[in-house]
């Protein structure tokens, strides 16, 4: 575990600089807005008896990424390296894989948190837009994850944070797809985490609900009124949240007393029930995109 220094001790900018370059990485992909960017500042922040982390951001061509990167690196005083790349495209897990041997980052945190889904009837739904789900939310998800494991195993302490999302517990009408992206993320961080229990690797997984991003998802939240306000949270809010679960090594990180509790009620209900208040709930916003 990493000392903090206090307040009032000097710092020499060499010390500070070659510190810096000898802690280790977190690898945040999606990072350049929202959630992604809220954990970023989190890792970067530190706290909770910890130095900030130096950063590995990915996120798609011309999303800012580049401004994100300076931003953090000057204000947290930590390198932060980032490359631009769309996680759909084949072989850029591979790609991203190498991008970090080569650089010789030393990554002990894997945060998959890039994601994508849509709001709609599935039969007015494209090819592309399940195809990107899947794509994107599963299947660069396990490729990073399994690229990234022997990596994270040198360190004494490793940890995988996927992000899901409270979708993943009941069927979606509306969001047939995105919903069972997320409760395969879930699965398959429960039982990665399973496996790696005699390892030196934690493995948990993110169970947000709303989360006030950018406009459209503000629209979103406005129009399930008094619910949608309840149940939402502030970026900076779940990534505080996520990165204390993750340090303590919490299985499902689930942000929000109202949002546990209608996880624990909504397990116990039967599908009869749910699909019908799920479909009215997420029938308001059909039609409109939001990205996870």
């Amino acid at each position: 575990m990493w000392k903090l220094k206090s307040s009032n001790d000097s710092i020499d900018p060499t010390q500070e600089r070659s510190a810096a370059c000898s802690r280790p990485y977190a690898l945040i992909t999606g990072a350049s807005q929202g959630l992604g960017r809220a954990l970023a500042e989190e890792c970067a922040r530190g706290g909770h008896k910890r130095v900030g982390m130096n950063l590995a951001l990915v996120a798609l061509p011309d999303s800012g990424l580049a401004r994100v990167a300076r931003d953090i690196e000057e204000r947290h005083r930590v390198r932060v390296e980032h490359l631009e790349m769309d996680l759909t495209a084949p072989g850029s897990p591979e790609a991203l894989h190498r991008w970090i041997r080569d650089k010789r980052l030393p990554v002990s945190v894997l945060i998959n948190n890039a994601g994508v889904g849509y709001n709609r009837r599935f039969e007015d739904s494209t090819l592309r837009e399940n195809e990107s789900c899947i794509l994107l939310n599963n299947l660069a998800l396990v490729k990073i994850t399994r690229l990234l494991l022997p990596e994270l195993k040198h360190h004494s302490r490793g940890f995988v944070l996927n992000v899901a999302s409270l979708a993943a517990f009941f069927p979606i009408p509306f969001m047939p797809v995105y919903a069972p992206s997320k409760a395969f993320i879930v699965n398959f961080s429960l039982a990665l985490r399973e496996e790696m229990r005699d390892t030196s690797v934690s493995v948990s997984v993110l169970c947000p609900n709303g989360i006030r991003t950018n406009g459209e998802c503000q629209r979103k939240i406005a129009a399930h009124g008094f619910i949608g306000e309840m149940v939402s949270l502030n970026p900076d809010q779940v990534a505080a949240q996520a990165m204390r679960g993750l340090w303590a090594g919490k299985s499902i990180i689930v942000p929000g007393f109202i949002n546990r509790v209608i996880l624990a009620v909504g397990r116990h209900a039967p599908s009869s029930l749910v699909c019908p208040i799920t479909s009215a709930f997420y029938g308001k916003t059909a039609g409109r995109r939001c990205p996870a």
